[in-house]
């Protein structure tokens, strides 16, 4: 009776469908679950610049994460997670903190270099606290975004980035052999452990090793899920025309660009451009499943995987000409929603399923925490803006997206934010202009802010009292800024280059 529940639960988790569709009447609050009797070991596995379209488990048309849909079959999928921001530093800070970025200060990963996070009251980080009360706390990071000049490492007894190399970034394989070596020599050791694993893969230029790198072949069905998705290669290439760091970290190999470039210097964009480009994605993507599975593997070697609380969430999502764009850093759809997998202990007996409702990375700490006792973490509690979504009661409706504050270089200016809530997206410029937008209908594309009023009304309240809520004083930079760290972020794409144009992209 029990491998039948379990195969009648996983068979929605099979046929994920195309994207999921905009929520018009309310999804079901996810499931209860219960509470361990111990604290258990908590695996967080982030996975940077993933574009949930890109996830065979939520419906691509392409194989691409045969090991990531297994690990899918076992968990609660959240098919409706929000991103805090889509940049590195202050997403990855909102899942470590329960807090938007304009609350825990980092609201750009620029400003990791110049004003680094401080683990204090009110904006604790977990693996702080988590140390404190007798974990074990290790992290593995694999780019500069999340370097030691941020203070993210705060609390985190082990920590891993190679701050010597001269690279920005490192692979999965080499990142999990750092990671296997640690657990070869301390899984075993007494109390429970909290183990961070980030992975870089997926971010730009896509350069995936061999055999990934022509795995992935341009044919008909793929030109054809390409312009079911709006994306407009003559829009691309009037956008991009002047950008160098297009064609170094984004439409630098498309044959026909190749040819056109030789003949007049002019950058050509077309359908099939597009679609390289995907196909490196894609590569990426499937060389990162492998190592992703072969983490999960490790983990099962060392006795963690069965009675831990494993978390696998994308830090941002990542533009491919969607909304004429490449790249991170806006308040689109496809750069702030993200995957969001948590496989609960074995103990706890839960189905796997799947969960319309809408949440956020901020409620991601406050429910893996909400599942033990933990002495001593009040305070920590007691800072989350986001929620425990397995309470069985949990109601909110509605989740905070946010833009860099670095200045941004696609003709705007200022902040932005976003609310969503239900079908409605509702767009906050403090600065300019408000819009609406009605997910279920015209999408991002029609603003029907004067159709709505009252609706925009109420989304604009419900966001200002969000934004005066406890927020960060934001310093000024203190001290030298690590100028390394800025050179290897902007060798990343976040900024700078020799000959871009009013119209380049900063996805920082």
């Amino acid at each position: 009776m029990r491998a039948l529940a379990l195969l009648l639960a996983l068979a929605p988790l099979t046929g994920c469908g195309d994207e999921p569709p905009a929520q018009a009447p309310r999804a079901p609050a996810p499931p209860a679950a219960g509470q361990l009797a111990a604290p258990p070991p908590i695996v967080l596995i982030t996975l940077d610049t993933i574009r949930r379209e890109h996830l065979s488990c939520y419906g691509y048309f392409r194989a691409t994460t045969p090991r990531l849909d297994a690990f899918a079959a076992e968990s609660l999928v959240f098919e409706r997670a929000l991103a805090s921001m889509a940049s590195t530093l202050p997403s990855h800070l909102t899942l470590l903190t329960g807090l938007y970025p304009h609350q825990h200060g980092m609201t750009s990963n620029r400003r990791g270099a110049s004003v680094p996070f401080t683990s204090e009251v009110g904006r604790l980080s977990a693996a702080a606290v988590l140390a404190q009360c007798g974990y074990r706390t290790a992290a593995f990071v694999s780019a500069s975004p999340l370097s030691l000049t941020t203070g993210i490492q705060t609390g985190f007894q082990h920590y891993s980035y190679r701050e010597r190399s001269a690279a920005a970034r490192q692979r999965a394989g080499d990142t999990n052999a750092l990671v296997f070596e640690w657990l070869e020599r301390h899984a075993a050791e007494p109390g429970p452990l909290f183990l961070w694993v980030h992975y870089f893969d997926t971010h730009e230029p896509n350069e995936p090793p061999p055999p990934y790198d022509t795995r992935y072949q341009t044919d008909e069905r793929q030109r054809q899920w390409i312009r079911e998705r709006g994306i407009d290669p003559a829009a691309l290439e009037q956008r991009y025309s002047r950008s160098s760091s297009a064609r170094r970290h984004f439409l630098r190999n498309p044959p026909e660009a190749a040819r056109d470039e030789g003949k007049s210097g002019k950058l050509r964009v077309t359908l099939d451009s597009v679609a390289e480009l995907m196909n490196r994605y894609d590569g990426s993507l499937s060389y990162l499943d492998e190592n992703l599975g072969a983490l999960f593997d490790a983990l099962r070697r060392h006795g963690l995987y069965h009675e831990a609380l494993i978390v696998v969430v994308g830090d941002h999502g990542q533009s491919l000409g969607e909304n004429t764009w490449l790249g991170h850093g806006t308040i689109t759809n496809v750069n702030t929603f993200v995957p969001l997998l948590l496989r609960l202990p074995d103990s706890l007996a839960m189905a796997p399923q799947r969960s319309a409702t809408l949440v956020s990375l901020t409620d991601v700490m406050p429910t893996l925490l909400a599942r033990f006792e933990l002495p001593n973490s009040e305070l920590l509690s007691g800072q989350f803006e986001g929620e425990d979504v397995l309470s069985g009661a949990f109601a909110r409706d509605f989740a905070l997206t946010e833009r860099t504050a670095d200045a941004p270089k696609d003709g705007e200016s200022g902040r932005q934010f976003a609310l969503l809530s239900g079908a409605w997206k509702y767009i906050h410029r403090p600065e300019g202009q408000d819009e609406l937008y009605d997910l279920a209908a015209g999408g991002e594309f029609v603003d029907v802010l004067a159709q709505h009023p009252e609706v925009g009304a109420r989304l604009r309240a419900e966001t200002l009292t969000l934004l005066a809520r406890r927020p960060a004083l934001l310093e000024e930079a203190r001290g030298e800024v690590d100028a390394r760290l800025i050179e290897q972020l902007e060798d990343l794409g976040y900024g700078g280059g020799d000959d871009e144009g009013p119209d380049e992209p900063s996805d920082d």
